[in-house]
């Protein structure tokens, strides 16, 4: 059956057969094409009982046939709208009008039969850039020659466009968000949901240049993602004071007209070849403000509509929602790698802002654990590596559950030992008590793990020390690696504890947990001197095997 499929504005004739042909951004793809919202091999479209179908090869990004998910093969005809990602797909007839040559001034989106012009697809294609050297400038714009209309949830938007659009009009909106919203919950990081919030926004308003920017913890905004029409043709600042009105105000800026506009006051060489038109809206969420999407026109494409500002706004909030989704998937794997499950939430539920003032640097009181396996090192020598990590493995993890169950913070292993602490981040009263609990419990289970060792595998014995007092804890590290800690004496009293008075089975505190705990519980030990310690310390052995222990 042969046929024409019109793909990015470009004719393909296609003789359509049972094994049909497939399209993609990939050299196995029997159509090519550039956009990199699409899959190396994105769809097939073949005859089934001699009528054309298409089906998804298991994209990233997904096909939809006139806003219907594509889950299986789907029959399709002339003049339907087959999307894959957001790059548009039709039947078209020999006769329909020719759509590869473009104009000044031409739109992206749905007509009467659901085509698309090729130069705004090309905003699918055209190259980007990630955090480039782009500068912001301090210019004041001029209200009267913009319009700024208050954000508004996203719910509200889509009611209040249904209202005041027809029918068709509501549902291409609704078809564009809808298959926006697929997109973004399938981004993998940050980077990559960056890219297709660009994609998707440039797909749909045809621009010069393209702007996510987000707030950073000192509340400046920073440029995260950069697209361009054509990289290095336009290096000109873009407004951070309308990025920082549109954030801080929560209002999508529209300006009309450079040449009533301040910003452009520098000659005629900038109306004329610059930017004449801005649109900026607001990213929120729940009340948040993330950052902005910024974007500029020149004069020869005519500049922004109020459509677009709508259409602008309506992505915006859809975007918003993408981000803190994917940071706060990224904050809460962070916080995992530390914190019992409980703490988990009960940090995400107080924290304020997405880099959450719970992991920022502050001194605490706290209470901190250090176990150690005795004579491990020396009892490894010779065991097989595979052997080695298993043993490892199996005592961490039984350790470590009893730390999580009782909301300590795991700090790290370090070779054959764990270090442990309570009272941060969240703050907790019972942090003494607590981490005496957990090393009783860890010696408990170290106990059931000898009684219940592989055959072949050593018994094990763990020595502990605990102390309490005032440390710094929060976030230590650099850009690309940041660990949660905590620092100061009360951490090298606890270390020292361990490695130089508590013995194989034993359980040492200092002195402040005794105070804490109650001593009368205790066995008091001789003072001893510590490398590092200026005074002799009186340390507390606690007997966790004697089952009428009271810990106060």
């Amino acid at each position: 059956m042969k046929l024409t499929l019109l793909v990015e504005g470009i004719r393909h004739p296609v003789d359509l057969t049972e094994e049909g042909v497939t399209i993609g951004r990939g050299d196995a793809a029997t159509i090519r094409i550039m956009a990199t919202a699409v899959s190396r091999v994105h769809s097939r479209f073949f005859l089934l009982e001699g009528k054309p179908h298409v089906m998804d090869l298991r994209s990233l990004n997904g096909t939809t046939v006139n806003g219907v998910q594509v889950n299986s093969p789907t029959p399709f005809k002339q003049g339907d709208v087959i999307l894959m990602g957001e790059v548009p797909v039709q039947w078209v007839g020999d006769k329909d009008p020719a759509t590869t040559t473009s104009h000044a001034g031409s739109r992206l989106g749905p007509t009467g039969t659901g085509a698309y012009t090729s130069n705004a697809l090309n905003a699918l294609s055209a190259p980007k850039s990630i955090r480039s050297g782009i500068s912001l400038e301090d210019r004041a714009f001029d209200a009267s020659g913009s319009i700024m209309v208050p954000h508004a949830s996203l719910e509200k938007m889509l009611a209040q466009h249904q209202t005041d659009q027809n029918t068709s009009s509501a549902a291409s909106l609704f078809q564009r968000l809808a298959s926006m919203a697929g997109t973004l919950l399938r981004a993998s990081d940050l980077a990559e949901l960056l890219e297709s919030v660009m994609s998707l926004v440039t797909a749909q308003i045809p621009c010069q240049r393209g702007f996510i920017l987000l707030g950073g913890q000192d509340g400046a905004l920073l440029p995260e993602y950069i697209w361009e029409e054509k990289p290095g043709a336009n290096s000109a600042p873009i407004s951070r004071t309308i990025a920082r009105t549109a954030m801080k105000d929560r209002v999508t800026i529209l300006t009309t007209d450079a040449r009533i506009d301040p910003r452009f006051a520098a000659g005629d060489s900038i109306k004329i070849h610059g930017i004449t038109s801005a649109l900026c809206a607001p990213l929120i969420v729940d009340d948040q403000a993330l950052g902005v999407v910024y974007l500029e026109s020149s004069l020869s494409k005519g500049g922004f509509r109020r459509e677009d500002e709508h259409l602008l706004s309506a992505m915006a909030n859809f975007a918003a929602v993408g981000i803190q989704r994917e940071r706060e998937a990224r904050f809460r794997q962070r916080l995992e790698r530390y914190h019992s499950p409980a703490v988990v939430d009960q940090i995400l539920k107080s924290s304020q802002s997405l880099e959450s003032p719970a992991l920022q640097a502050q001194r605490s009181e706290i209470t901190v654990l250090f176990a150690d396996i005795s004579g491990f090192t020396r009892m490894s020598e010779g065991m097989e590596p595979l052997k080695l990590a298993n043993i490892l493995n199996r005592t961490f993890e039984a350790m470590t559950e009893q730390i999580f169950a009782r909301g300590g913070t795991l700090d790290k292993y370090i070779g054959d030992a764990i270090m442990a602490f309570f009272g941060a981040p969240q703050p907790e009263s019972n942090h003494a008590r607590l981490a005496v609990e957990a090393a009783m419990a860890m010696q408990e289970a170290l106990k059931f793990l000898n009684e219940n060792r592989p055959e072949g595998y050593p018994e094990l014995m763990m020595r502990i020390g605990i102390n309490s007092g005032e440390a710094f804890a929060g976030d230590i590290g650099c850009e690309k690696r940041m660990d949660y800690t905590v620092m100061g004496s009360t951490v090298n009293l606890a270390s020292r504890l361990e490695s130089g008075v508590a013995k194989a089975g034993q359980i040492v505190v200092g002195p402040r947990t005794a105070e804490i705990l109650g001593k009368d519980s205790l066995i008091k030990m001789a003072p001893v001197a510590l490398k590092g310690i200026e005074h002799k310390v009186t340390p507390y052995e606690v007997p966790w095997q004697d089952v009428t222990l009271n810990l106060g």
